[in-house]
């Protein structure tokens, strides 16, 4: 839930919930994807929901009871009381695709559990690498420095060019750095020399 919640606060999160339902849970896997009805309850952060959702697309079915009962033609038949079981694999290899991330780091972060610290704090971490910080729109890029120093780096092929976001990600700057950084990118040219 923390992944989704934060995803939507991130820039371009837009009908994410239709985009997470084409998501296939990985390359060459046969299983159907969870439909959009499970993102929407993830950004909620109702578990309930989730389940249900879960549970109403599973394919594997929990034995709960089994009783014998007569039919309408007074035949002994067994009759079995059946429950969906929620794929909670399912559910992290679609999130991790959806979101680039590997599979098994998903799997560790939803074992530490929404209360751990460690979650919310590595969470923010991929989330900022991948998609920039929250309420941000990335930056376009900036036009080449004019400094003559700028000049010389490209003339000796050492310019790297990067957006603010990229450059947030890079140097793991929080999200209020982050803004910090898009202002001055949006309000001058930065150069940085050796």
């Amino acid at each position: 839930m923390l992944l989704a919640k934060g995803r939507e606060s991130r820039p371009d999160a837009h009908a994410l919930e239709e985009l997470f339902a084409a998501t296939s849970p990985g390359p060459g896997d046969e299983r159907q994807p969870l439909p959009a009805a499970v993102w929407v309850a993830l950004r909620q952060g109702d578990v309930d929901a989730t389940v249900d959702a879960l549970v109403a697309c599973s394919s594997e079915q929990f034995l709960i009871a089994a009783h014998e009962q007569l039919d309408d033609t007074y035949r002994l038949t067994t009759v079995e009381e059946r429950r969906g079981l929620p794929d909670v694999t399912l559910l992290q290899d679609q999130v991790a695709a959806f979101l680039q991330l590997p599979p098994d780091v998903v799997a560790i972060a939803s074992g530490w559990g929404p209360d751990d610290p460690r979650t919310e704090a590595e969470i923010q971490t991929l989330l900022d690498q991948r998609f920039g910080p929250p309420g941000f729109a990335a930056a376009p890029p900036a036009a080449p420095p004019q400094a003559a120093t700028a000049q010389e780096a490209m003339a000796q092929g050492r310019e790297l060019s990067m957006s603010s976001t990229e450059f947030a990600a890079l140097l793991n700057l929080t999200p209020e750095q982050g803004g910090v950084l898009d202002t001055l990118v949006r309000q001058t040219d930065l150069v940085i020399t050796a």
